[in-house]
């Protein structure tokens, strides 16, 4: 066993020499590789940013090591500020770091690794949410409810920030409805982002926001879910696969194909990790965080976010670059997404399962629909 992040034991996992790496310490010199200096240095810095957008934000709430950074005034400030405990923190604050810790911790007592456990994040000391007016944060996602933040950042000119290095999350502050969206699925979309950005590099959409979309779950109640979300048939031939997934224009819509990995690969797996202190939290307005103790695919996509670690490994010395130093452009590169199917692909032959619709889908080529 190992501890996460937070203090939690973890089931130990065999993976690649990067991973056990957290903190700058080497956890456990004799049963890994030697790591030279230079791969050491070649883990991203925190970087110094004098964001005018977040330097506005000057009011601070923390919850077990969240920070949450908002303000009531000027052009950033919470469309609503409801605080129904009369505590003077918005419910909208509170109710994002609560969740926001709720969901790290499911996700992290059932084997998926902490950010900050990452290498790529190993300089970062916290996980924050920035509260921000899109239209006036950038005209080009005024549209967008939430956002996540690949980069370790500290910002020095905030004195409430404590100079602290972070990776983080922004919300909308100003998007009516947004706080009924942040006790649903907002925050484990953003969040399962972070753990994927620790995983790996690859930045396809179709495997981004698609997965992402599956993640929103593990607070939800899935006995309300729409049953197609969950029983689209998975492709069943080369031009099935990059019409609705490599292909798909809308890559939320690839929900469909991570939503149909998981339903078939529940039978597998045991009963979702739910820490008992967790189970009776309850939002400011007193509904329930956690809807349900059902949370399906959670193994086979922890399996598949470790092959995908390995796998931009291989990229990386193919392609000659170092392990965190991927450019924008590489990390979208669609040429990835053959190799990127075949480890999801492995990932769901591992677990065995008969039927037309699993071997069809095992069988095609994901170069051909590439």
């Amino acid at each position: 066993m190992r501890m996460s992040a937070k203090g939690a034991m973890a089931p130990a996992i065999q993976l690649p020499w990067k991973h056990f790496f957290a903190g700058g310490t080497l956890a456990c010199a004799a049963c890994v590789p030697s790591v030279s200096a230079q791969e050491l240095k070649d883990i991203p810095e925190c970087r110094t940013s004098k964001n005018q957008h977040r330097l506005e934000l000057e009011q601070k709430y923390e919850f077990n090591g969240i920070r949450v950074f908002y303000t009531q005034t000027g052009p950033h400030a919470l469309y609503t500020g409801a605080d129904l405990n009369r505590n003077g923190v918005p419910d909208m604050v509170e109710d994002a770091a609560l969740h926001l810790d709720t969901v790290r911790q499911i996700f992290n007592r059932n084997g998926f690794r902490d950010p900050l456990d990452s290498p790529r994040f190993r300089h970062a000391e916290s996980i924050d949410i920035d509260f921000l007016n899109f239209d006036v944060y950038s005209p080009e996602i005024t549209d967008k409810r939430g956002l996540s933040f690949s980069g370790v950042i500290r910002y020095p000119g905030s004195r409430i920030r404590a100079d602290k290095c972070s990776i983080s999350m922004a919300i909308n502050s100003s998007l009516k409805g947004n706080h009924e969206r942040v006790k649903d699925y907002l925050i484990p979309h953003e969040l399962f982002h972070l753990y994927q950005y620790g995983y790996t590099m690859f930045r396809a959409s179709w495997f981004l926001e698609g997965m992402a979309k599956w993640a929103e779950w593990v607070t939800l109640a899935e006995n309300d879910r729409n049953p197609t979300l969950w029983s689209t048939p998975l492709p069943a031939s080369a031009q099935e696969l990059n019409e609705r997934v490599f292909l798909n224009p809308n890559p939320y819509d690839v929900r469909h194909f991570w939503n149909r990995l998981a339903e078939l690969a529940k039978k597998k797996e045991f009963p979702m990790i739910v820490p008992p202190d967790l189970r009776d939290r309850k939002f400011a307005d007193g509904t329930p965080v956690i809807r349900d103790n059902i949370w399906r695919g959670r193994a086979l996509m922890l399996k598949i976010l470790e092959g995908l670690d390995a796998e931009d490994d291989a990229a990386a010395h193919e392609n000659k670059v170092q392990p965190y130093a991927w450019a924008n452009e590489e990390q979208r590169n669609t040429a990835h997404n053959p190799r990127l199917m075949k480890v999801v692909q492995r990932a769901l032959a591992s677990y065995g399962i008969a039927g037309a619709e699993v071997r069809q889908f095992l069988a095609i080529d994901p170069a051909a629909s590439n």
